[in-house]
């Protein structure tokens, strides 16, 4: 649950401004600011999406600080409230409606802040996906990217167990070629504590995806942890759009060229149907690894044996609804590491921190 996960983070004394009040548009203001968004929306050829904890709060899963979130609460010596447990929780309309964004053709890129699991489990492509601060359910080798120059990842159908780049007890199973024994190097898990810096691949992969961008849409977020809160400036000042969504006042506001205050769920069914498209329903937790692939990946059960082994049985279904599994996922590190000079844009700032907010 994001308790277990804020618990679980090192203490840190900025957590940011938290409890600011939520503000609601209108229903006339809010109708008139989602049909401007589609306008938005059809006029760009390159729209990317930044998403924050806002956006699984309808699936049960508190934001940190909104009027109840896990900061906010404990500001006030108070215990959050959750619904669920991350393995039960249902991607929201949101996260399915930016799934049929993608599939048509209009999404091309999304940034996350969130560690839930919720993009990759609802079948959001993964190489069209920068988690760029981990997430609960994926697990990976660094022996095998020593060698290889790539990160062996596993997406396991329950959260790893443990946070801040830390082993988690299990080994990779990865054959070696001319089959030679597994690896069995050590698995650690993805989630990033505070001063963790963020992973090239992700980052890399966002920085392009916004300077590529003609719109830049955040749901979700107050936009207060950086580099991930300042990626959407990059589209704007690269001549793009920027929207923010959110019930609350953000960091970048005055950069916005539209905001809208409401439920992300309430604006993304909105503009869904503006656009005249369909929310898809979530039919159970499934991996698809490249947005080009006509199936999604084969998975299986994890069954963690002794000496944190692994042995792996066919995945099967029950009613419809598909256990997560585990599924070995192979990402390529050959893009450009290095941060974009300065006549491109400002240099990224690779650990998580929290920036004032102004407003």
């Amino acid at each position: 649950m994001a308790v277990n996960y804020a618990a679980g983070l090192s203490p840190y004394s900025d957590k940011g401004k938290c409890g600011l009040p939520e503000i609601f548009d209108p229903p006339e203001e809010l109708e008139r600011k989602v049909c401007e968004l589609a306008d938005l929306i059809r006029s760009s050829s390159n729209v990317v999406f930044h998403t924050g904890a806002g956006i699984s709060t309808s699936s049960g899963i508190p934001d940190f600080r909104g009027p109840n979130g896990v900061w906010t609460m404990e500001e006030k010596g108070l215990s959050p409230k959750f619904d669920t447990t991350f393995e039960n929780a249902r991607p929201s309309k949101t996260h399915m409606a930016l799934l049929e964004l993608q599939r048509v053709g209009i999404l091309k890129f999304l940034v996350s802040q969130n560690v839930d699991g919720l993009h990759v489990r609802s079948g959001f492509p993964r190489d069209k996906l920068a988690e760029l601060h981990g997430n609960m359910f994926v697990e990976e080798c660094t022996k095998c990217g020593k060698y290889v120059g790539s990160s062996r990842q596993y997406v396991r159908d329950a959260v790893v167990g443990s946070m801040g780049l830390k082993p988690t007890g299990r080994l990779c199973s990865v054959t070696k070629a001319r089959g030679l024994r597994a690896c069995r190097g050590k698995l650690r898990d993805t989630i990033l504590d505070w001063e963790d810096s963020l992973p090239d691949r992700d980052l890399t992969l966002a920085d392009e995806a916004c300077r590529k961008a003609d719109l830049s849409v955040t749901l979700g977020t107050s936009l207060q942890i950086k580099p991930s809160g300042n990626l959407p400036l990059i589209t704007k000042k690269r001549g793009g759009k920027l929207v923010i969504v959110n019930l609350q006042a953000t960091k970048h506001d005055r950069q916005a060229d539209l905001r809208i205050h409401a439920y992300v769920d309430d604006v993304m069914t909105k503009l869904m149907k503006h656009l005249g498209l369909e929310v898809p329903e979530w039919t159970g937790p499934v991996v698809v690894e490249s947005a080009d692939s006509a199936e999604p990946e084969q998975l299986h059960r994890l069954k963690p044996e002794a000496h944190g082994l692994l042995k792996e049985e066919p995945f099967s279904q029950h009613n419809g609804t598909a256990d997560l599994g585990t599924t070995l996922v192979e990402h390529h590190d050959n893009l450009k590491q290095e941060c974009p000079s300065p006549d491109t844009g400002p240099p990224l700032t690779k650990k998580m921190k929290v920036e004032p907010l102004l407003t």
